[in-house]
């Protein structure tokens, strides 16, 4: 299986192999100026310029511990948005979840699940369902203005296209895209569906899937 995140190669590409191998040694162990120049084989001064640049990032923060009789001694270790750079199996586990809760309470319960986490995304990005069966046509479209800017909060780099009373919103990412290509049926089916449900209308189909092999997801609403 794949890691959702940068492998150590990955953070080679991306930050050059000198940085790659601190950000490994560090997951460790907190390591000193010391410790980094002579894992290294470089200076002190060339591990300081490093370190001084992953510290700006974020990826490392530094500090110092008591050196005995001497002075404390510098130390670094990566921060959470360094821990995030190392491989992570988020995806994995999402999927045999998935797998776990449907053997264990069938699809229909299952969907339920997805039904709650549904709303619970949507009204996490200030999202506020009002129903919209009874508004004018410009102001269903007001509306649907709003659920695409939710939808860009969440991720999913989304548009609106007009055409007299049919609305497509077309998302071109999915941020559940690896989940749907292995559990088409309830992403897509389920949770794609009701994000859309339980926030706006239910006078809907979608047209086009990201698990299908396009490369984009788009939903038709009927405004009439």
């Amino acid at each position: 299986m794949e890691s959702e995140t940068l492998s150590q190669f990955d953070i080679g590409e991306l930050f050059g192999q000198t940085k790659s191998q601190i950000i490994h040694e560090l997951s460790y162990s907190d390591l000193s100026m010391e410790d980094l120049s002579r894992m290294l084989g470089m200076n002190k001064t060339a591990v300081k310029e490093h370190m001084d640049s992953l510290e700006r990032k974020g990826f490392v923060k530094s500090f110092f511990k008591p050196g005995g009789a001497g002075r404390p001694r510098k130390f670094y270790q990566l921060t959470e948005k360094g821990f995030e750079l190392l491989p992570k199996r988020y995806v994995d586990f999402a999927k045999v979840l998935m797998e776990e809760i449907e053997k264990e309470f069938g699809r229909e319960k299952a969907s339920a699940i997805l039904a709650g986490v549904a709303d619970r995304f949507v009204s996490s990005a200030g999202w506020v369902r009002d129903d919209i069966r009874s508004l004018s046509r410009e102001q269903k479209l007001e509306k649907l203005k709003e659920f695409v800017s939710v939808l860009n909060k969440l991720g999913y780099y989304a548009r609106l296209e007009v055409t007299d009373d049919v609305v497509r919103i077309v998302r071109h990412n999915c941020i559940f895209y690896e989940l749907a290509k292995s559990n088409n049926k309830i992403i897509c089916g389920t949770l794609g569906s009701d994000i859309i449900k339980s926030s706006i209308y239910d006078d809907f189909k979608i047209v086009e899937k990201f698990s299908e092999g396009n490369n984009r997801c788009v939903v038709e609403v009927n405004l009439k």
